[in-house]
């Protein structure tokens, strides 16, 4: 490192860590939130299911708009036209969110933390 000294490095990541940790916070806390609603049911009114990489989604009419809900392959096949899912809503963003998918979303947010806070506090290396 030729004109930034290594204090002047960990010094910036500190503040990007603080931002990335302010981030994640507020993030969480709406996560948290979500997961106290008890998930309503919906029918499905159409299926999207790709049998190759990409993004399957299924649409649901709610308030006489139609939503769209990403899905894994697997689970899209699940819910065909006509079938009920379980979903919640949230108000804020204006968007359904399956339940499995906020223990995914709380873990990334935990995980995300500990990995930059690691390699910042130990001098771990890019």
């Amino acid at each position: 490192m030729n004109y930034l000294s290594y204090s002047k490095i960990r010094s910036f990541l500190i503040v990007v860590l603080a931002i990335g940790v302010a981030y994640n916070l507020y993030f969480y806390t709406g996560v948290v939130k979500m997961e106290k609603i008890v998930p309503e049911s919906f029918v499905v009114v159409e299926q999207y299911c790709r049998a190759s990489k990409g993004s399957s989604s299924i649409n649901i009419e709610y308030n006489g708009d139609l939503y769209s809900v990403r899905l894994a392959n697997g689970e899209c096949l699940k819910y065909p036209v006509g079938a009920e899912i379980k979903l919640i809503y949230n108000d804020t963003h204006d968007i359904f969110i399956n339940k499995m998918d906020l223990i995914k979303l709380a873990l990334g947010c935990f995980f995300s933390h500990f990995f930059y806070s690691f390699q910042v506090f130990h001098g771990i290396d890019f």
